[in-house]
């Protein structure tokens, strides 16, 4: 295409086959608290980078059906945090406080607010990438946190367009499931064994619906689904 059909398409003018296919669309909602004026920007994005449990930071709760149920196809075990929790922390309402003021254009002085973030437009494959290393200034380390996650996820909880459904922070079911659009299967999972200091990657790649293969260098083996959905990713 020319320029202008790449500039029209993509905000980073680039139509690589990269782009084409891992490039979403990440909103960002800044909301003022006291004129409630919302300015919004959107972003590309290549993967989505999720907080983990056991980090410094403070991490969302589990969700309402972590007691043993299935949520987003995912086998919820008592305890066990799951990929729709890292999601749902990740799109949550996040306040911002005094010491982070952001000029409203609206009250045309500094406020506090709160941001939100949101998928505008999702890519064609989508990376989530579990934050396991942590740095900080006290502490280097892994986060080991087992993490549950689907053969199917369903995104549309995560989209800005679900956005007007969400009370609080949480996601209220729509009537209507039957909207396809949103929804991934899972086509590889990368896992790290090690430390920080040193360590071997390895993949799981799905090469049919239910054919699975371990990629460990020249190795190449024949997996099972539990292996995949059992590793640490």
């Amino acid at each position: 295409g020319d320029d202008n059909g790449k500039k029209a398409n993509n905000p980073n003018h680039c139509n690589c086959i990269i782009d084409q296919i891992f490039t979403g669309g990440l909103q960002s909602d800044v909301t003022c608290q006291v004129c409630h004026g919302v300015s919004t920007t959107i972003d590309p994005f290549w993967d989505i980078s999720l907080d983990l449990p056991g980090s410094s930071t403070p991490f969302w709760p589990l969700s309402p059906g972590s007691d043993g149920s299935v949520v987003n196809g995912e086998s919820h075990v008592s305890g066990t945090t799951t990929l729709t929790d890292c999601l749902r922390r990740f799109t949550r309402p996040e306040h911002l406080g005094s010491s982070a003021k952001i000029k409203c254009s609206g009250c045309h002085s500094y406020q506090e607010s709160t941001k939100q973030l949101t998928m505008k437009k999702l890519p064609i494959v989508a990376c989530f990438h579990l934050k396991r290393f942590e740095h900080s200034a006290k502490l280097r380390r892994k986060i080991t946190t087992y993490v549950s996650f689907p053969l199917e996820l369903d995104m549309t909880p995560f989209m800005a367009s679900s956005k007007e459904s969400r009370m609080n922070g949480q996601y209220q079911q729509p009537t209507d499931s039957l909207n396809n659009d949103n929804k991934y299967s899972l086509f590889a999972v990368v896992n790290h064994q090690g430390t920080l200091e040193s360590g071997h990657y390895t993949s799981f790649i799905r090469q049919h619906k239910d054919q699975w293969f371990k990629c460990d260098d020249a190795i190449i083996t024949k997996a099972s689904i539990k292996d995949v959905l059992d590793s640490e990713g």
